[in-house]
């Protein structure tokens, strides 16, 4: 069992609606190597959470986790992809933002408009995470990201299963922001296939990634 001090929910802002965004800390803050953990960005995805809530459970030395289970309570409430003002927060964060129309990719009034989105940039330029991976559907692949180092997407998708596939290179997502942010630092998006996850195996993976980071 982990020691209490070892383990913490910080309410790390709060959404459209006033439903608060939680990060869960394992492992003392200040470790060498900080590990984040997202569990879902959009609201209709929710198998990532899975494997966040097991990760609770986990302990890896010189390693402290962070871990939101959503980043967009509204959305989660509502089951749409996207906040309660229609934004898509994956196209909302300030890395090649543009205006977009309405609709299913709404990427807000402007870069870092909506509070899901500030919350997150504020927790990550806080712990600088030297790993980030962040959990969507249901494509069923590891997606290759840019400025995110290859080998460790690679060992990713093969303790997995998954495919290292690219996407096209969509404007203000979350994992671009982050690259650009901490150079030395690999973010990236696993897609998850459609239904329950196999939590345990992704647990393993993220858990062999972060006692490589040390």
């Amino acid at each position: 069992m982990l020691a209490a001090a070892a383990l913490a929910t910080l309410v790390i802002g709060h959404a459209v609606e006033g439903r608060q965004i939680r990060a869960t800390r394992v492992g003392e803050e200040g470790a060498p190597v900080n590990v984040l953990v997202v569990g879902s960005v959009h609201g209709n995805e929710p198998a990532g959470d899975a494997i966040v809530n097991a990760l609770k459970r986990e302990r890896v030395s010189g390693v402290t986790f962070w871990l939101i289970r959503t980043l967009n309570p509204d959305g989660r409430a509502a089951r749409t992809r996207q906040n309660a003002r229609g934004v898509d927060l994956n196209r909302n964060f300030p890395w090649r933002w543009r205006p977009g129309p309405r609709g299913t990719f709404y990427p807000g009034r402007r870069a870092g408009s909506e509070p899901e989105t500030r919350a997150l940039m504020k927790l990550v330029r806080r712990v600088r995470p030297q790993l980030g991976i962040y959990y969507h559907q249901a494509l069923g692949m590891t997606v290759h990201a840019d400025g995110a180092d290859p080998a460790v997407q690679r060992e990713y998708a093969r303790r997995t299963g998954l495919p290292v596939r690219k996407l096209p290179r969509y404007r203000g997502i979350a994992v671009g922001w982050q690259n650009r942010l901490i150079r030395d630092g690999s973010a990236f998006v696993v897609e998850l296939h459609a239904g329950p996850a196999p939590v345990r195996r992704h647990v393993r993976a993220v858990l062999a990634l972060a006692r490589d980071a040390r």
